[in-house]
């Protein structure tokens, strides 16, 4: 007679012992997806953040580094590299007219400096207006009368109006805010609308942009300022712009000022204050101050 094979299975000290590591695994398991989980959340609260003040950053910085454009500089280069002008004197308010086309700068050089290289020497004149009906600039000669009626091609040109670019301060606090105009519509002038600012705002814990308004060396008034931040999600703890230009160079007897400021934004998420970033950046005005 055949005996049927005898079937074996787990104990229950087998069973419990299974259990036991299964659990561990388990445990260690859910550890681990714990921490990736964690892991991303901090990770996606820092891009949040990252993000926020890296926008606010580039704004700030691409509208510095074009701060002061005044149209006509192009026009200006080539039109006095290619003809003479000559003035109907050499000292006081004069006429300057030209062989070649005024009109090209026309109204725009209103406000802008003439000056004439002679002999090392650099001789200026203030330009009040231009006349289109006998294409002539109105001026007036400014310090040491000039040598010559007649300025040959080449020894010419024409400075772009003086603008300011300005670190002021709001509620008492030095370097919380930039002011700066450039030439949006490429009219030549420096008008209502093309006035700009970034400064803090320790109300609301933000940084503010200005969108209109006319010149105003003061932050703490004129215009209409708003929030470039999401005060909702991010607050800004800290915004200061610090200028560190070097001296003002002499070079063929004009003053060339290099202008340079520091950046630097910080804060942190409203939902999780211990999500703070602090971003910095150098920035160097590329349109150069000659006077």
């Amino acid at each position: 007679m055949k005996h049927q094979a005898r079937q074996r299975g787990f104990g229950l000290v087998e069973l419990m012992i299974g259990m036991v590591i299964s659990m561990i695994i388990l445990a260690a398991a859910s550890e681990v997806l714990l921490s990736s989980l964690t892991s991303n959340r901090d990770s996606i609260r820092m891009a949040r953040l990252d993000q926020e003040l890296r926008q606010v950053m580039t704004m700030i910085s691409r509208d510095a580094r074009r701060a002061t454009i005044w149209d006509p500089a192009i026009d200006v280069a080539r039109l006095s590299m290619s003809v003479p002008i000559v003035l109907s004197g050499t000292s006081g308010t004069v006429t300057v007219t030209s062989s070649g086309d005024l009109g090209e700068v026309g109204a725009k050089a209103a406000g802008a400096t003439l000056i004439y290289v002679s002999g090392g020497t650099v001789y200026r004149a203030t330009i009040n207006s231009y006349d289109s009906g006998t294409d002539t600039f109105s001026v007036t000669v400014t310090g040491t009368a000039w040598p010559a009626t007649e300025a040959p091609a080449g020894t010419w040109s024409i400075l772009r109006p003086a603008m300011a670019i300005t670190t002021d301060a709001v509620a008492g606090t030095p370097g919380n805010c930039l002011m700066f105009a450039y030439d949006t519509n490429a009219d030549g002038t420096y008008g209502t609308g093309e006035f700009f600012g970034y400064r803090y705002d320790a109300t609301d814990d933000a940084v503010e942009i200005r969108t209109s308004g006319a010149f105003s060396n003061s932050c703490a008034s004129g215009g209409t300022w708003q929030n470039l931040t999401d005060d909702l999600s991010v607050e800004i703890t800290a915004f200061t712009v610090t200028e560190n230009s070097p001296a003002a160079v002499v070079a063929s007897g004009l003053n060339v000022a290099v202008r340079e400021f520091t950046i630097s934004i910080s804060g942190r998420l409203i939902a999780d204050p211990t999500v703070q970033r602090t971003l910095q950046e150098t920035v160097r005005i590329r349109n150069e101050q000659m006077s």
